[in-house]
């Protein structure tokens, strides 16, 4: 870590960001995207960080926060009716290829709306949903001269709602439920165009097989309505107070520690509505790619701080759609090591941070990440709370963020 910064965190910020923790999940509950609660604390953040920046930007946006998993249940709905229609040939045969067309068009409905919105994180059927207001918090923190480089750290304020397979059975019962209704809804669109070609045949013999399959895939496609809990709103002191925490340690430790960069300007972005897509980042990129291109910048976002045996770097974001900057990856590895840390690099499998939205916009960004790939209680659940977490993992987040600001300072990012 550079000379000009503590050798060790303050014991003082440590205390800071677990009675941050706690007091966030205890005064602003229920933070989804686009509530009150979320816009509050929001400007509790906005009050801590002028404490230690030069300047605190606060933007409002709108959203419509349910259609990020919102569309699911019609999804399913859709792979449903598109079932009893297959089958329902069998009685109606003179009608065989207008019952399949309705089919192939409601399940390929439903296949746009769950790559759309969950895979490739697109609007697709927002408008359909509430429109809400959010709200993004950007922190500056100037160097001693010009600013010929930006590095900003970044976390979400909003918490996520409760995805009911995490809580009950994990992967035992996550995978099964996909596979069926996931599954099961690409296989039965590719087969009924399949069926479509061939003429729209009776349904009798291998078809009425086929036939009694999608019926029998109904129970999955009722499962997978219930992934989103949209009736309890977890705590989020993992994800993502813990890396709000970790990026506004970092500006209040320079602070204290009377230090700036010469050439490098420190920034602390906390967005909103990250759980309903990304559209905090998505936002707040829309704003000011202009602004961030006028000189190298490099977004760090972290993500549940909670295992530090997990501490992950990764290269390839938005379930694997979206690469991270090489560079921006490079120099977290090579931070980590600085501090200790041997990091891996990472796919996301299900999923995506902040880092994807910057990367789509053209501005180098590589997410950090303190969670295991597959489900955990403590994310996603109402076990995610503030005696959860894990101040180790979050001061190692720390201490690599301060020896990544140094060395992207010195240039030693690539």
């Amino acid at each position: 870590m550079s000379k000009n910064l503590a050798p060790a965190l303050r014991p003082s910020t440590m205390d800071f960001v677990v009675s941050g923790i706690t007091h966030i999940c205890k005064t602003f509950k229920r933070r989804a995207p686009g509530t009150q609660s979320e816009r509050d604390a929001q400007d509790f953040f906005a009050k801590e960080l002028k404490q230690w920046s030069d300047e605190v930007v606060v933007e409002d946006f709108t959203l419509h926060p349910y259609a990020f998993t919102g569309f699911i249940p019609f999804s399913a709905l859709f792979g449903i009716i598109s079932a009893i229609l297959f089958f329902s040939i069998r009685s109606f045969p003179e009608r065989s290829f207008t019952l399949g067309m309705i089919g192939a068009i409601l399940l390929f409905i439903a296949a746009a709306m769950f790559f759309m919105e969950f895979v490739f994180y697109r609007k697709f059927v927002d408008f359909l949903f509430p429109k809400a207001v959010s709200r993004n918090v950007y922190a500056i923190k100037k160097p001693v001269g010009e600013v010929k480089q930006r590095i900003i750290f970044g976390g979400h304020a909003d918490a996520p709602w409760e995805f009911t397979f995490f809580l009950h059975g994990q992967m035992k019962s996550l995978i099964p439920a996909v596979a069926g209704s996931v599954g099961g809804m690409l296989v039965s669109l590719i087969v009924t165009v399949v069926y479509l070609i061939m003429g729209a045949p009776r349904i009798e013999g291998a078809w009425l097989v086929v036939a009694i399959v999608m019926l029998c895939l109904i129970p999955f496609y009722i499962a997978i309505m219930f992934f989103t809990n949209f009736r309890v709103i977890v705590d989020g002191a993992n994800d993502n107070l813990s890396s709000c925490y970790a990026s506004m340690a970092i500006m209040k430790e320079m602070t204290e520690n009377d230090f700036r960069f010469e050439n490098t300007e420190v920034c602390c972005l906390i967005t909103g509505s990250e759980e309903a897509g990304l559209r905090g980042a998505k936002a707040f990129c829309k704003q000011h790619t202009e602004e961030l291109k006028k000189v190298k910048t490099v977004f760090i976002p972290f993500e549940v701080l909670r295992e530090c045996d997990q501490l992950t770097v990764y290269d390839r974001d938005m379930n694997g759609f979206a690469p991270s900057c090489k560079a921006a990856t490079k120099l977290l590895l090579a931070a980590g090591k600085k501090v200790g840390l041997d990091l891996k690099c990472a796919t996301i499998p299900l999923g995506a941070t902040d880092a994807a939205a910057f990367s789509q916009a053209g501005i180098s960004a590589a997410g950090l990440c303190g969670s295991r790939d597959t489900p955990q209680t403590y994310y996603h659940t109402r076990y995610d709370t503030y005696d959860n977490i894990s101040p180790e993992c979050i001061q190692k987040a720390i201490e690599l963020g301060f020896e990544a600001a140094y060395m992207f300072d010195a240039g030693e990012e690539k």
